[in-house]
């Protein structure tokens, strides 16, 4: 088979991703979408190509080709440099200046010999470009899928939509970062909001118009990541198919594939397996009988909605207990287990979401980091003994420099710096997913697993690396600092005590420097939240764990007992391994390893088996450690009351399903290809993996079709579709926060809305009606990213909320010497209300100069919410510079004196 080097006629197979983009757009979203959606994907291909030798070298011997991985890596790098130069003040947020970027990065990993080699390496094989195709149409065809079922509900309302809008909208109409709060005028937002950047990016990149581009965004973040996961699927399959001799040529590449579908199923479109029981028209509703007349408290079991499947523990039944007069004897224990599905029907641009194909990016590096690993070398020694002499002391110091210090691990040490700045929570759970890969790594290139010195080592460099976060981490430069105090520290250890516990403690360290290294220009001028850990005092039931996890976590241990049991028989017999045993011992490396030829103990143990199928045993671990902190602790927020751990359950079990949903993929395929000691498959697991697999696309794969049912509507009635302008059901919503009381009575700002966009540059500070977070006011500064005075209150509150440990209820409260209230949002709230209920000109012109303020808007939420119209006390400090029905907007100059 020629390579595209030898036939450029292949070239052309790269045109039809976006011929089936083409023909499925056209025949189910229109003419004028399909267009958005096609230039949305040519813009992201083109931000592929400048990384395409970066991505040849990282994901070396990947078997799907990698190219899904790499058109991320490229979204993910122009963002990066955008982000930490227009931070640093030497750039900025503008369109040719991303052209730019992408041209620097395309010089400098083009110029790279490593990664030019590499790159040409892959070029030259045969199937390149036909593994690009394929991956690159699975994106394409699934996210034009994918906008289809968006159109039928493409509103930016509800839910926390006016948030993640409002900071795309921010960012896509300033050059500059930090990036504008535009519900706190004079401020940049304090929050992770790296995600939002990223589409903010290929907004500006593109020209999308903000409220196509935001469904546009939400849409590519559930398809991205369902294309990168059957890139990882593949991935697995094949690193795991070439050691083994039973999965060969053809059935090899089909089984790779079906791998890779399957894997995206389970991880991004699948639910849990609520609704498989909950849902009253499913099979498994009867079950559900069942134990109920067996005494179980199974609930509430009709009247099935799909958000159900994310409120269960707590919930259904309520956990609040009260007495017979109605008073709160318990508050309950209120839950959220969210997963990637759910998330694309409520379409929250949340960094939960976005960060999925950075935290995917991360795993997938892993993976070829795992699998390109080698034995040990033949230098292993440390530097105690006085009989080495100097020359080989330093020969010592860089050779482990050059074995621990890996592309690999720098790669996923910035990317978590990356995940750091989108959602915190995934810096932490994939810090210990990076860890767990450096410890299967470690182990089987080290010589010795540990001691009693090595693992006293290990534990105080680990404790020092927590120690130092905790304790510091609200001081950015303080933090790094220690990092790096930390980092050399660990380096020493390593060769003083050269092991598979040390190595790994200093790959943590790198982990954790470089990643706070990458973020010290988001984190200079952010305010942390809150770092402290509570005790929890609810923990859910047994019954209620087994509903949402139980198949997922049976599939998993069945898997792990089968590696456990099943060695690599095909690839790896005893009389294989005292061979290879005899060959490796004339290495002085490595003279004292035992008789089946691994280096210790430990390493042997992994080596009997497919290193691909102990990974994924791995993934498993980390993802039932995510199941179960929450029952042991959570992290202090500003909820309180029924809700202590909500937010810690549902971002860890969001992230244990990705996990989970990777590892049981792979391990049912897997399944249906183990071996025996005879060399021939194994009945046993062949048939728990054809069992697991049909259970799978049943219990979990039912809430795809009930959920997508429920939020979309009847899809099969093309007249529903409604586009993808997030915007235009403003043209006839009723909204309650309107003073009148008709459909429509938002319309007026569509229009000021459109009007502000097309006319206001820059970001100038506006007058809205404030009002409590989830309703609609403030929609103006939402879509528009103007910022407003002071907008919805929950929000700001938890942004910028300081809180201490009150040390009788063990809860996170109010720092008196800094209340959130007392500073920001009640004197806010105050000179609004004067703003729109003051007569006196002298009044209003103070709050316009107070807060620089130059539009002033007056429309059915003002009069809702002040039942007074104050349009001529603005006339004597303004002009009328839009009208549209009962709505004005009034352009006002402010002084100099501006607060803020």
């Amino acid at each position: 088979m020629k390579s595209i080097i030898e036939a450029p006629y292949k070239a052309f197979y790269l045109a039809v991703p976006f011929l089936a983009s083409l023909f499925i757009g056209w025949g189910l979203i229109g003419i004028d979408d399909t267009v958005y959606v096609l230039t949305w994907c040519i813009y992201l291909f083109l931000l592929a190509l400048p990384v395409l030798p970066l991505g040849a070298f990282l994901f070396k011997g990947a078997h799907g080709g990698g190219y899904i991985l790499t058109q991320t890596l490229g979204i993910v790098a122009v963002s990066l440099f955008t982000w930490t130069l227009t931070h640093l003040k030497i750039y900025m947020f503008t369109r040719p200046l991303l052209f730019l970027a992408m041209v620097v990065i395309a010089f400098i990993c083009y110029l790279a010999k490593p990664l030019r080699e590499a790159f040409i390496k892959e070029v030259k094989k045969p199937y390149y470009i036909e593994k690009l195709a394929i991956e690159l149409t699975v994106f394409t065809v699934v996210f034009t899928i994918l906008c289809f079922y968006k159109g039928f509900t493409p509103s930016i309302n509800g839910q926390e939509k006016f948030m993640d809008y409002g900071f795309v909208m921010s960012m896509v109409r300033s050059p500059k970062l930090p990036a504008v709060d535009m519900w706190l005028s004079g401020y940049s937002i304090n929050y992770y909001y790296f995600g939002q950047f990223i589409w903010a990016m290929v907004i500006k990149l593109s020209g999308t118009p903000g409220p196509v581009g935001y469904n546009l965004a939400m849409t590519s973040a559930i398809a991205i990541p369902f294309a990168m996961a059957f890139g990882i699927g593949t991935m697995l399959f094949g690193f795991m198919s070439e050691r083994t001799n039973h999965i060969k040529g053809i059935w090899a590449v089909i089984f790779r594939y079906i791998t890779g579908t399957f894997a995206g199923f389970t991880t991004i479109l699948f639910g849990n397996s609520h609704s498989f029981f909950y849902d009253e028209n499913s099979v498994g509703n009867g079950i559900l009988q069942i134990l109920s007349k067996w005494g179980v408290n199974v609930g509430k079991t009709t009247e099935f909605y799909y958000p159900d499947s994310t409120r269960f523990i707590g919930h259904n039944p309520d956990s609040q207990i009260l007495d017979a007069m109605g008073n709160i004897i318990d508050e309950g224990d209120y839950t959220i287990e969210e997963f990637p599905f759910y998330s694309f029907l409520v379409a929250d641009l949340h960094a939960h979401v976005i960060s999925m194909m950075v935290v995917l990016l991360i795993m997938g590096i892993a993976i070829c980091c795992l699998a390109n690993t080698d034995h040990p070398d033949s230098y292993e020694y440390n530097v105690v003994p006085k009989r080495i002499s100097k020359a080989v002391k330093i020969k010592i110091f860089k050779t482990e420099y050059r074995r621990l210090l890996t592309p690999g691990l720098v790669a996923m040490s910035v990317l978590l710096g990356v995940a750091q700045m989108t959602n915190f929570w995934d810096f932490l759970i994939y810090f210990i997913f990076g860890s767990m890969t450096l410890l299967i790594i470690n182990t089987r290139r080290s010589k010795v697993f540990t001691d009693i010195s090595g693992f006293i080592c290990f534990a105080v460099n680990v404790a020092a690396i927590l120690l130092a976060y905790l304790n510091n981490g609200g001081l950015p430069f303080v933090h790094v600092l220690l990092q790096m105090l930390i980092l050399v520290f660990s380096y020493l250890l390593v060769c003083f005590e050269p092991n598979a516990l040390t190595r790994t403690s200093f790959g943590m360290s790198f982990m954790f420097t470089v990643a706070f290294i990458t973020a010290l220009p988001f984190n200079a001028g952010f305010d942390m939240i809150s770092n402290s850990l509570g005790k929890v005092t609810h923990s859910s039931s047994l019954y209620q764990l087994i509903i949402l996890w139980g198949l997922h976590v049976l599939i998993a241990l069945l898997f792990i007992l089968f590696t456990v049991l099943y060695k690599n028989y095909d690839i790896l017999n005893d009389r294989e391994l005292k061979a290879r045993s005899k060959q490796q011992n004339s290495s002085p490396a490595i003279s004292d390893i035992p008789a089946e030829g691994f280096a210790n103990p430990v390493a042997a143990f992994i080596g009997r088996r497919n290193i691909i199928d102990v990974f994924a045993c791995g993934m498993v671990l980390v993802a039932l450690l995510l199941i179960a902190a929450p029952e042991i602790f959570y992290v202090r927020d500003i909820y309180t009351s029924g809700y202590l751990r909500a937010n810690t359950m549902f971002k860890f079990t969001f992230a244990a399903f990705i996990i989970l949903g990777m590892s049981i993929s792979y391990g049912i395929m897997r399944m249906l290809w183990i071996t025996t000691s005879r060399n021939r498959h194994s009945v046993a697991t062949l048939i728990v993996g054809i069992a697991s697999f049909v259970l799978v696309c049943i219990i979990p794969g039912h809430y795809m079709f009930v959920g997508m049912k429920q939020r979309c509507g009847d899809t099969t009635i093309l007249s529903n579709y409604q586009g993808l302008d997030g915007t235009c059901y403003l043209t006839d919503y009723y909204s309650p926060d309107g003073y009148i009381e008709v459909e429509g009575n938002l319309n007026s700002y569509y229009e000021a809305i459109t009007w502000l966009n097309d006319n206001v540059t820059g970001s100038p500070v506006i007058a809205e009606a404030y009002g409590e977070s989830y309703h609609d006011n403030n929609i103006v500064s939402a879509y528009t990213g103007l910022p407003t005075v002071i907008g919805w209150q929950t929000h700001e509150w938890l942004w910028r909320f300081h809180g201490i440990v009150d040390e009788e209820s063990d809860l996170l409260i109010s720092d008196p010497d800094y209340d959130v209230w007392d500073i920001y949002l009640s004197p806010r709230h105050n000179d609004i209300d004067m703003l729109y209920l003051s007569d006196d000109p002298e009044v209003v012109r103070y709050v316009i100069n107070k807060y620089g303020i130059e539009y002033i808007i007056l429309g059915n939420l003002e009069y809702y919410k002040y039942d007074y119209d104050n349009t001529e006390t603005f006339k004597q400090v303004g002009e009328i510079v839009f009208t549209s029905e009962n709505l004005n907007i009034f352009k006002v100059t402010p002084s100099d004196t501006a607060a803020g």
